[in-house]
């Protein structure tokens, strides 16, 4: 019995090297899929981007078979959330809940931009466009964009608009110039310190997005003149677009896609890209994103690659006509 034991005591001892070295292969083995999902925001929780990730991300962990988390790098226009995914491995595991912020307007309104946008960052598909409404203060006396062109007129250089992301600076420059009126530009770290204005009074007009202002307009606490929709809003039948107003939909846009870094293996990204909008044809996410003012738009890697393309020569070519100072 005692060499029996001893036997199976050296045939354990010796099946242990074996098991040691097997676990490194069977490590090195593991694909990209078995690591968590980082889905990086440049905003703060609460954010519109930051709900569309979260939104996005128990879909994107089912059809990819990991586990996602939301992470949240707020400051300089999403730029910050930018740097650490471009310089993270191209491997799939960490990706861009990117808007036009850091990927348009940081490039356009820098003298010297932090990175290149089309080398530095791997397109994976578009998610859609964000709705903005143009609202006033209740008691404005104006009920039209008509009416706020007028006014303005009266009064040149008398009236201030808010600015709450470099969006709302250059698009509202845009719709000032094909009014043909002048105002000041207030400058806010976000929107809801300019809404807070608005509401008060302190300054008279600003694009807001459809997921803050929304309710604000509904409780009366602001008065919309105009969508930057295609269509009225259901809630709000009586307000017009923007081309029904009278003035062109800026060239400017505002969006939100999903990026990696550079160098994404195309099978990486087209697998992702599946499953990306698989997640935008769920009813689910489509009232959801919906709710928060984004124009669902599925893409491919390409069409993403070339939308990106194509507004930064448009905020390149703004931030000059409209002689936009760049910092």
């Amino acid at each position: 019995m005692k060499s029996l034991i001893n036997r199976r005591s050296a045939l354990q001892m010796c099946s242990l090297p074996i098991a040691a070295l097997a676990l490194p292969s069977r490590s090195k083995a593991q694909d990209a899929s078995q690591k968590t999902l980082k889905l990086m925001v440049g905003y703060p929780a609460g954010s519109t981007s930051d709900i569309v990730a979260r939104m996005l991300a128990p879909h994107l962990s089912k059809g990819l078979g990991q586990s996602a988390i939301v992470e949240n790098k707020s400051g300089a226009d999403g730029q910050i959330a930018a740097i650490e995914v471009l310089r993270a491995p191209a491997n799939g595991n960490t990706l861009f809940v990117a808007t036009n912020s850091p990927l348009a307007a940081v490039p356009a309104l820098r003298k010297v931009p932090p990175y290149d946008a089309m080398a530095d960052f791997t397109p994976i598909g578009f998610i859609g466009r964000y709705i903005h409404f143009l609202v006033v203060p209740p008691d404005l006396p104006v009920k039209s964009v008509a009416e706020l062109i007028e006014h303005a007129r009266a009064k040149p250089g008398g009236l201030s608009y808010a600015a709450g992301a470099t969006f709302h600076k250059v698009a509202t420059a845009q719709l000032l110039r094909d009014a043909g009126v002048r105002m000041n530009e207030v400058p806010y770290k976000g929107e809801p310190a300019a809404l807070i204005d608005v509401m008060a009074g302190r300054v008279q007009f600003m694009l807001a997005s459809q997921g803050v202002v929304l309710e604000l307009i509904h409780s009366g606490k602001v008065r919309a003149l105009a969508t930057t929709a295609n269509t009225r809003h259901h809630s709000l039948p009586n307000v017009p677009t923007l081309k029904e107003a009278g003035l062109p939909l800026f060239t400017v846009m505002p969006w939100v896609g999903l990026f990696g870094p550079a160098g994404l293996p195309g099978e990486t990204t087209g697998k992702i890209n599946r499953e990306l909008r698989v997640a935008l044809q769920q009813a689910d996410v489509r009232e959801q994103l919906d709710r928060i003012g984004i124009e669902v738009s599925a893409s491919t890697p390409e069409e993403m690659r070339k939308l990106l393309r194509d507004q930064l020569e448009i905020w390149n070519r703004s931030v000059q006509e409209l002689g936009i100072e760049r910092t």
